[in-house]
């Protein structure tokens, strides 16, 4: 009986991790279904949102891909005469997220920088 319900237990469908910032700054809840494809994220003290969907900080065009585990989101904020191309690249194999940030003036890269979160896994 068991060798029947164990690959099942092995095939998970959820997967769960908590990140924080380099700077202690924001914490947040990562929730992925891996059956339907959809990436949740619950900042402390709030309520789970579509992370492909969610418009934080004027956020435009906002695309998610995901590669079975590994999920990448990008969108841009435009501001005046510059704008900024935010990468998250969120790995539920790993327990990683990594951010990056590239700052563009005049259509020219100013700067680029990388935020790797602390994250740890969460059972559910």
């Amino acid at each position: 009986m068991l060798i029947f319900f164990a690959p099942n237990m092995l095939l998970g469908k959820n997967y769960m991790m908590n990140c924080t910032s380099p700077d202690f700054k924001t914490t947040a809840f990562y929730k992925f279904d891996s059956a339907n494809e959809k990436l949740l994220i619950r900042p402390m003290k709030n309520k789970w949102k579509d992370f492909c969907n969610t418009n934080s900080q004027s956020e435009e065009s906002i695309s998610c891909t995901f590669n079975k585990f590994n999920i990448i989101r990008s969108s841009t904020v435009k501001k005046e005469d510059d704008y900024l191309n935010k990468l998250y690249n969120i790995n539920f194999i790993k327990y990683s997220l990594v951010e990056t940030i590239k700052v563009y003036k005049n259509n020219n890269l100013k700067e680029k920088i990388d935020n790797i979160y602390k994250c740890r896994k969460i059972k559910i």
